[in-house]
């Protein structure tokens, strides 16, 4: 039986996310349902990746039956209230990056998890590059030795490349550089583990 897929946000990274889990066979996984905080984009969200159902609020897709695990899409600061909001109704949740905004939140989030029994996975996907795994697999056999340092790079463009960055962006992206971290940063402490 199918895994019945609920995503929680029409925006861009469920969009993304959508477009990922159609790859895999129709067989082992479904969108059946979408909410947003408009109804209208949910329907268009649904009619464009054939989910069946379109809830314009957050609650409606929590207690949607047919759903076994929820995608949540939302910006990150709303992580927390959304992650609990399903892991309360005893939906399986994999949530964007980063988790949550602290390590509080990520306890919170995951001790209702384990109140609820339910399964919780952020969504880093750096994590599973065969690369990875096979870092991890070399390392789990000591094949490699003693590990005394670690170094990680990571990089995504950030604009267009035939973009030419103007004063503007430019003092944009300066105050987007938390924001930057923390969404990269969370890539290399899964490396870490």
């Amino acid at each position: 039986m199918a895994t019945r897929w609920g995503i929680c946000s029409a925006g861009k990274i469920s969009q993304d996310f959508a477009v990922a889990l159609k790859t895999l066979p129709a067989a082992d996984h479904q969108i059946v349902a979408v909410a947003a905080r408009k109804l209208e984009d949910a329907q268009e969200f649904a009619t464009k990746r054939g989910a069946s159902r379109a809830y314009g609020s957050y609650e409606e897709l929590a207690r949607d039956p047919d759903v076994d695990v929820v995608y949540v899409g939302v910006i990150h600061p709303h992580h927390l209230k959304t992650c609990l909001l399903f892991i309360n109704a005893k939906k399986n949740v994999l949530c964007e990056k980063p988790l949550a905004m602290n390590a509080r939140e990520v306890k919170e989030i995951l001790d209702a998890a384990k109140r609820n029994n339910v399964f919780l996975m952020e969504a880093v996907w750096t994590r599973f590059f065969p690369a990875s795994e096979e870092i991890r697999r070399l390392l789990a056999r000591g094949e490699v030795g003693e590990v005394k340092v670690v170094r990680s790079e990571f990089a995504v463009p950030l604009m267009h490349e035939s973009t030419i960055m103007s004063h503007a962006d430019s003092l944009l992206l300066a105050e987007l550089e938390d924001e930057i971290r923390r969404q990269v940063g969370v890539v290399y402490s899964q490396d870490c583990q």
